[in-house]
C-alpha cells in the first residue's frame, strides 16, 4: 500500500507542476487547449471537488503510512539517539511534503482550468472556482480522520 501512495504522490506532484505551468501560460494567454464552455463551470467543480477530498484523504492515509515506518525504525533497540532524532525528523518532513502535495494539485488544477473558461463565465467564477477544491480537501481530511479514530481507538 505504501508504495501505491508514494506512486499517487509522485503523480500528484508532477500534475500540480504541470497545472500550474499551464496555468500561468493560460494567464498569459498561451492556452495550450480550446477554451472551455461557461457550461462547463459546475462539471469543473465538482471534479475538482472531489479531487480535492481525494487529496484530503491521501494526506491523512499516507501520513499514517508514514508514521508507521517511523515507529518501526524508532523502535529498534539497536539505534542512537542520533538516528532516533533523524528517523522523527525525516517522518515530519516527509508528512509535511505528502501533505503539501496533495492540497496543491487539486488547487493547481482549479487555478488552470479557471482560465479556460471564458471571460463571459463571469469574473467572480475565478476565484469560486479554487473554493471547490480548498472545501473538498477539507471534508476528505476531515473524514478521513473521523473514520481513523472510529476503527482504531488509540
Amino acid at each position: 500500500m505504501a508504495s501505491r501512495l508514494e506512486s499517487l504522490q509522485a503523480v500528484a506532484t508532477v500534475t500540480g507542476v504541470a497545472a500550474l505551468v499551464l496555468g500561468f501560460l493560460a494567464s498569459l494567454g498561451l492556452r495550450l487547449l480550446p477554451v472551455l464552455p461557461a457550461a462547463a463551470f459546475w462539471p469543473l467543480a465538482v471534479v475538482l471537488g472531489a479531487c480535492g477530498a481525494a487529496g484530503g484523504v491521501a494526506t491523512v492515509v499516507r501520513g499514517r503510512a508514514i508514521d508507521r515506518r517511523r515507529w518501526e525504525a524508532v523502535d529498534d533497540p539497536l539505534l542512537t539517539s542520533g538516528e532516533r532524532e533523524y528517523a522523527h525528523k525525516e517522518a515530519e518532513r516527509q508528512r509535511r511534503w505528502a501533505g503539501t502535495v496533495f492540497f496543491a494539485a487539486p488547487v493547481a488544477l482549479s487555478y488552470w482550468t479557471a482560465y479556460q473558461l471564458p471571460v463571459e463565465a463571469g469574473p467572480a467564477t475565478t476565484p469560486l472556482l479554487a473554493l471547490f477544491p480548498l472545501a473538498g480537501y477539507l471534508i476528505g481530511l476531515l473524514a478521513a480522520h473521523w473514520r481513523g479514530q472510529r476503527r482504531s481507538p488509540e
